[in-house]
């Protein structure tokens, strides 16, 4: 079952086929967002709609994916968050790209800090991980505003260097922050 999240300004909810114009504006043709996401340039709209339907299967097989993250006051397609398996492992990231629109608002931080919520009291994960290319400082900030524990470099998941970051739900901190969970439609 897949579900929307509600925080202070957004709605976090499964990403459908009708995004793809959006996500491809916001996200995936922008080389300043695309030079931190996995690949570094940016990618096509057939790219993009692979990523989307990976994200509507990867919800539908687990009940959390990456999600689509809706500005609440203008309705306004801002990004993604979410919670995605990184392929071969048995580890969760918690993954998050914005348009540069919303960038240094503080967006990243409470849509990361909702999904991660949402990963151990929701979806009973054990630890979630976060990635960051080394030069992403202020996705590295995101990590630590919302409790995660840097562990250094790794290239185990996407064949380049990144920064890790993890959690134990025992070591995780939920705040005041608003937070509803509701079936999606």
């Amino acid at each position: 079952m897949m579900h929307i999240i509600e925080t202070a300004r957004m709605y976090l909810r499964p990403l459908t086929p009708a995004d793809l114009d959006d996500y491809y504006g916001q996200v995936y043709s922008d080389p300043d967002v695309m030079v931190y996401l996995p690949g570094g340039v940016p990618r096509t709209r057939e790219k993009t709609n692979e990523v989307l339907e990976f994200s509507m299967q990867h919800g539908q097989e687990h009940g959390f994916t990456l999600w689509a993250a809706i500005d609440k006051a203008s309705g306004q397609f801002m990004g993604h968050c979410g919670l995605v398996y990184l392929k071969g492992t048995p580890d969760v990231e918690v993954a998050y790209a914005f348009g540069k629109a919303f960038w240094g608002q503080g967006i990243a931080t409470e849509a990361a800090g909702a999904a991660l919520r949402y990963g151990f009291e929701v979806a009973g994960l054990d630890y979630i991980v976060a990635l960051a290319e080394p030069g992403n400082l202020a996705s590295q900030r995101v990590m630590q505003k919302i409790g995660m524990f840097h562990q250094g470099m790794t290239n185990q998941y996407y064949h380049t260097p990144l920064v890790l970051y993890r959690l134990e739900r025992s070591q995780w901190q939920p705040d005041a922050a608003l937070f509803v969970v509701r079936e999606a439609g």
